[in-house]
């Protein structure tokens, strides 16, 4: 079984489950998984996780998020992009200077109302089946975090935007809400993701490409593990550590453990552990291990 993560350019008109399935292929194996539903008329990067990277794709999915998307001005959609109903049309136009004024308020700690044509689940269901029988319900508010919005183009009604944005946040609500403050409608008319954390789109596999290719080129495009988990300080021990941190064991070590740790003995990636300080007492708690044991 292979195990790492391997960084696709989606395109668009194909969903996140199929790019999967395209990687299984591929590989020849069952275990692998996504790290985040990328929209179906989205393009862009989704790291695929296999085998023991599967189990990273919570921490992946914490990563900030780097967006290039076009905004169409003047109508509203009922899933609030190009491949919706229009529900709505408006005659306002406006200057670049009041959307670089809209948008100051959108920088920083948001609240957003998850749309409807979402995969978000509620009662075990996702929330675009529930829309596509005709059903509306109430969704509660979340917070997200707009690190920066930049006006790359502006020719209204068009307008592109790059945003970096924390996870959970919803493109697609953002334009709808920019719109509505500045008194005129606006849909997505065009999504591309550039970044998740570490993996850029310029480094990506094209997913037309993902079965053209060889396995064995395959396998050299894989990202290790540890590459999603830059935000753990790494820790290096000796070989004598070996066998307690392979068996997941808490473990006295000589120096001042950080609170989470990337944990490596002799330079090999064994795991995530927790530092726990005791006085003059140091100890590493394991709690996650990646190092497989038939290496």
């Amino acid at each position: 079984m292979y195990s790492g993560i391997l960084n696709v350019d989606k395109k668009e008109g194909i969903s996140s489950a199929k790019v999967v399935s395209l990687v299984r292929a591929a590989f020849g194996q069952k275990k692998v998984g996504h790290t985040g539903t990328l929209d179906l008329e989205a393009s862009g990067v989704l790291p695929i996780v296999l085998g023991k990277a599967t189990r990273v794709s919570d921490y992946m999915m914490d990563k900030q998020k780097t967006y290039r998307v076009r905004s169409f001005f003047g109508k509203k959609t009922d899933t609030l992009d190009k491949a919706g109903k229009v529900i709505g049309e408006s005659n306002k136009t406006f200057q670049i200077a009041d959307l670089k004024e809209a948008i100051k308020s959108y920088r920083g700690e948001i609240t957003q109302i998850p749309p409807m044509y979402s995969a978000l689940k509620v009662g075990g269901k996702k929330l675009y089946d529930l829309a596509r029988e005709g059903i509306e319900i109430e969704r509660k508010k979340r917070r997200v975090r707009i690190y920066d919005i930049k006006i790359l183009e502006f020719a209204f009604p068009l307008a592109s935007l790059e945003i970096t944005c924390s996870k959970g946040t919803y493109i697609r609500t953002l334009v709808d809400d920019l719109g509505e403050d500045l008194g005129s409608f606006a849909y997505v008319d065009r999504l591309r993701r550039i970044r998740v954390g570490e993996f850029k789109v310029e480094n990506a596999i094209k997913s037309d490409d993902i079965l053209s290719l060889s396995k064995d080129e395959l396998i050299e495009r894989l990202y290790p593990i540890d590459t999603a988990l830059g935000n753990f300080t790494p820790i290096c021990l000796d070989k004598s550590y070996f066998k307690q941190a392979i068996n997941g064991m808490t473990m006295r070590i000589d120096i001042k453990a950080p609170p989470q740790a990337r944990l490596y003995i002799d330079n090999q990636f064994i795991g995530l552990a927790r530092g726990e300080n005791n006085g003059d007492e140091y100890f590493l708690k394991m709690e996650k291990v990646f190092y497989d044991r038939q290496n």
